[in-house]
């Protein structure tokens, strides 16, 4: 076999044991048209290699990484670009250059971040790079992100919310502790670039997607922001088009959506003042749409609110609606909703 074709094989090998495929082999052998001794070869020069790992049981081997770590002292280090030039540019440089051009930007927005808004006297950098995908993680010792929201909220408006409801200011994107200086755009960016993204401080988990809630947002209290990005080495996404989907060219950032679900922290919706708060998140977009998946139900005030009430005050603001139950699409109608 060709070398790209076994580096192909390789490739898909992995990738079947790291979704815990159970007949890797067998589906390695009809991919490629390969014999069962050569599956097993191409698993001993992955473990050879420091690629994968024999742990036994059901699913006997897993994919291992390459960590590469570093720290950030913040009394010395400001400059985030400096830092991806130096200290991440070479460790993605066979990648293809729409990836390196997304994590070039995921990584300057998050480090910029916690060196300007985090308050911490340490940053760490975790890299773990495999044949398949890239992940990185920035952990601080600063104040929390949702802290600092919180803290933020109280002093512009007297109200101190909860840290569920100051990590919800963040799924619309356009939030900012700094306005004067920053837009607010890079956590709702890089979550949608990402194929993975989550932040968790204190006991909060921020993630948009489902998926990455692993559930243990009550667990151990984490100290300071910790932000997980993962990417696939062969995205195909493009960082201009995914930004041109939220972004018009003359109005700047105009366009958001709102996992519902997840902005109100696993509840199904009910009163006015939720769907206040939702509209506070939206005010400043000309065009919303509202992902109702795992949401069975909501109230009627809600959605009065949401669809009656708001139309007068927020004029140019429209609302869509994506992925609502038959139940929860027959009251956002009556109360005003058109598709």
């Amino acid at each position: 076999m060709k070398k790209e074709q076994r580096l192909a094989a390789e490739k898909f090998l992995l990738q079947q044991i790291y979704d815990e495929n159970p007949d890797f082999v067998d589906a390695t052998m009809e991919a490629f048209s390969i014999s069962r001794s050569t599956v097993y070869n191409y698993i001993n020069t992955l473990q050879n290699n420091g690629e994968l790992e024999r742990v036994g049981g059901s699913m006997p081997y897993r994919v291992l990484y390459k960590t590469t770590r570093f720290t950030v002292d913040t009394t010395r280090e400001h400059s985030e670009d400096r830092m991806f030039s130096r200290d991440i540019a070479p460790l993605l440089a066979e990648l293809p250059l729409n990836v390196q051009k997304i994590w070039r930007y995921a990584f300057t927005a998050m480090m910029n971040n916690a060196l300007e808004h985090a308050k911490a006297s340490a940053i760490v950098c975790v890299v773990n790079r495999s044949r398949l995908c890239t992940i990185i993680g920035i952990l601080d010792n600063g104040i929390g992100i949702f802290r600092r929201i919180q803290q933020d909220q109280r002093d512009a408006n007297g109200e101190t919310p909860t840290v569920a409801e100051a990590a919800s200011l963040l799924y619309a994107g356009g939030y900012s502790s700094a306005p004067d200086t920053h837009a607010g755009e890079g956590i709702f960016f890089t979550s949608r670039l990402m194929d993975h993204f989550a932040i968790r401080s204190d006991y909060q988990l921020f993630t948009p997607n489902a998926e990455d809630d692993d559930g243990e947002s009550g667990g151990e209290r984490f100290r300071g922001t910790a932000v997980q990005m993962a990417l696939g080495n062969d995205s195909t996404r493009e960082l201009g088009e995914v930004m041109a989907t939220y972004i018009d060219p003359e109005e700047g950032f105009v366009h958001t959506e709102i996992p519902v679900a997840r902005f109100f922290g696993g509840d199904f919706p009910i009163s006015r003042s939720e769907a206040r708060r939702l509209l506070s998140a939206l005010k400043d977009f000309r065009t919303a749409e509202l992902n109702f998946s795992d949401i069975d139900e909501v109230g009627r005030d809600f959605a009065h609110e949401l669809f009656s009430v708001a139309a007068g005050q927020y004029p140019t603001l429209r609302l869509t609606v994506k992925n609502a139950a038959p139940a929860v699409l027959g009251t956002l109608r009556r109360a005003g909703y058109a598709e």
